[in-house]
Parts: C-alpha cells; sequence; structure tokens
C-alpha cells in the first residue's frame, strides 16, 4: 500500500491527496503530527522531516514530484 506522509497545513500535502483520489489510487495518510513516530520515519526515509512523502512500490516521491507521477507507478 502507498503511505503518504502528511502535515496540517500544508498546501502541497492538499494537492497530492486530491491527485491520489482524482486517480483513484489506494493510499494511506499519515500526519506526522498527529502519528507518534511519523516525524522519525521520515527522518530515516529521507534525512529530514518534510512533507509531503509518498512511499510507494518503486520508492520514493518527495513534494511536487507527487503530482507528477504516473498511475502506472502506484496502482
Amino acid at each position: 500500500m502507498n503511505v503518504l506522509y502528511t502535515m496540517d497545513g500544508c498546501p502541497v500535502c492538499s494537492k497530492a491527496i486530491h491527485y491520489l483520489n482524482e486517480k483513484e489510487i489506494p493510499y494511506k495518510v499519515i500526519n506526522i503530527f498527529e502519528e507518534k513516530n511519523a516525524q522519525h520515519e521520515l527522518k530515516e526515509l529521507i534525512g529530514e522531516v518534510y512533507t509531503p512523502v509518498l512511499v510507494h512500490e518503486q520508492g520514493l516521491s518527495i513534494g511536487r514530484d507527487i503530482l507528477e507521477m504516473s498511475e502506472t507507478k502506484l496502482s
């Protein structure tokens, strides 16, 4: 399953959620302020705490790169 790390008030996070919903791509949202270990997980994944980050079968997509991904990578 695709995992999208987000945080409240992030406009790019909102766009990523809209994009994934529009393309009917399954994902789970992890809000880094609500999930206990999410910030630590992000630090391990990308070396910093930054959102949005999408973890998918092909690897990671960060920020606006999520909005440019093809659906075949995420299905």
